[in-house]
């Protein structure tokens, strides 16, 4: 009887408790957009397959870009940021309290990123993120947002952000968790057929 008491209890609190969505999101989503913020790349995956990779571009340590899960919570072609006085075409708003989204915008080569730098949205080069506004779906899709970028010349010479460091939108806060590898949970990373109207094709691996 002691048993059977326990286990009803256990049972009834994993169903209340079911633990935290951010645990597997593969599993929970059919689509994930994969941020990795230490190599400035990002990934689109459908059904754990790898659909896309694309650079881009987020924010630093002082505007960060907070690591996390997060569903896509709003999309909007052509959003306006009266605050900062900047088109965010494509917009797929992650975090609408800080007002965060990954959205069109420029993403410098390689070699000039650690000169810039967002205010916590991640950009995007067209036509990527075209097709990514039109592939991702609202409450559906999932971003996961891994690391935080850190650049060595910045830590050793401690230079001011403002002398070279170029922004856009966003407002700080804390939040997201640490996140797992898309290999962790089974997400497949290979490309899949070549298909002219499916996804655009990079002219070279980013981060080169």
């Amino acid at each position: 009887m002691i048993r059977l008491i326990y286990f009803l209890t256990v049972l009834l609190f994993v169903q209340l408790f079911p633990g935290p969505s951010w645990a597997n999101p593969f599993q929970k989503y059919a689509k994930v957009i994969w941020i990795d913020q230490e190599q400035q790349v990002g990934g689109a995956y459908g059904h754990g397959r790898k659909l896309l990779e694309f650079s881009i571009i987020s924010g630093d340590d002082e505007t960060p870009t907070p690591p996390g899960i997060y569903p896509i919570k709003r999309k909007v072609a052509n959003y306006y940021s009266r605050k900062y006085k900047v088109p965010m075409p494509y917009s797929l708003f992650f975090d609408l309290k800080g007002m965060r989204a990954i959205h069109e915008g420029d993403v410098p080569p390689p070699e000039e990123k650690g000169d810039w730098a967002t205010h916590g949205c991640i950009h995007v080069e067209e036509p990527y993120m075209k097709w990514l506004y039109n592939w991702a779906e609202q409450g559906q899709t999932v971003v996961v947002i891994k690391g935080r970028r850190v650049w060595e010349e910045k830590k050793n010479a401690g230079r001011e952000s403002e002398a070279g460091i170029k922004r856009e939108e966003g407002i700080d806060y804390e939040a997201g968790k640490e996140s797992i590898e898309p290999e962790s949970v089974g997400a497949a990373a290979y490309e899949p057929e070549p298909d002219p109207d499916a996804a655009p094709e990079l002219e070279a691996e980013p981060g080169d």
